[in-house]
């Protein structure tokens, strides 16, 4: 199966419950689109939509698709306004049923409505992921990891919190394990079985880099093992060889983005 990239850019003047639920719900009829999403929460003002329009301008090479659920008519216009400049596909989702709801009725809309006081069972099932995921950060609590979505594995520095925390936001329950190189496994693999277990991985010279740079910025350069370039190329050969073992999905990092991963991860996720 071909599959296609798309930059779905999420906008909303709340909390972007409504408009990520229907984006959830339009993609699970395109398997072939790998879709990473940008979710823009809060949107108030122009220049929330100017800073938005100008990450878009950062891949303009790439396919972008832009859904908002912004009741301002001023705020929207200007928004679909810009897509049209840019020609970036654009759709209102709440402006078309709530201008059809006050023709028929022959009411106006009321402006002053507290969108963020919604509170709905996704809401809580988010706050739900992202409690679990904080608490099963970096190898803690593994008596019920069973209870995870998806679990991450990788040695240090391969953006496990970071992608743990981003697939919580998106109502993941996620469980990341450190992989430390000459430390036993201690996690019991039968507790992984039927689970979206995700190995993830980088070039050597990459985390060298990065790791080094983690030092200098606690001032531990002195540290000659953490960073140490012969010894960081054997840690991930051995991590890579125990996700091959258990048949792990891999993937690499190295010039990924946070939402790049995650949005392979869920692709993953949504076939299983």
């Amino acid at each position: 199966m071909n599959f296609k990239k798309l930059n779905l850019h999420l906008v909303s003047d709340s909390s972007g419950e409504t408009v990520i639920s229907v984006a959830k719900s339009a993609l699970k009829h395109f398997r072939s689109v790998e879709t990473i999403e940008y979710v823009w929460s809060l949107v108030k003002k122009k220049e929330q939509i100017d800073r938005i329009l100008e990450e878009i301008g950062k891949k303009s090479d790439e396919h972008h698709f832009v859904i908002c659920t912004i009741t301002d008519d001023e705020l929207r216009k200007y928004l679909k306004d810009n897509c049209i400049k840019l020609e970036i596909p654009y759709r209102a989702i709440l402006s078309h049923i709530i201008r059809e709801i006050s023709s028929y009725l022959e009411i106006e809309k009321d402006e002053k409505l507290d969108l963020h006081t919604e509170i709905n069972n996704e809401y809580f099932q988010r706050i739900e992921a992202i409690n679990y995921t904080i608490n099963h950060d970096d190898g803690q609590n593994i008596q019920d990891i069973d209870k995870a979505d998806i679990i991450l594995v990788g040695v240090s520095r391969t953006s496990k919190s970071p992608t743990s925390m981003y697939l919580a936001y998106r109502g993941y329950r996620v469980a990341n394990i450190p992989f430390i190189n000459e430390i036993p496994f201690y996690v019991d693999l039968t507790k992984l079985e039927n689970k979206l277990t995700i190995g993830l991985t980088v070039d050597a010279s990459r985390l060298v880099e990065i790791r080094k740079n983690r030092l200098a910025s606690i001032n531990n350069e002195d540290n000659n093992v953490y960073a140490d370039p012969k010894k960081v190329e054997r840690e991930i050969k051995k991590a890579e060889e125990l996700f091959k073992q258990n048949n792990w999905l891999i993937i690499d990092v190295t010039q990924k983005s946070i939402e790049e991963v995650s949005a392979t991860i869920i692709q993953y996720f949504n076939r299983m």
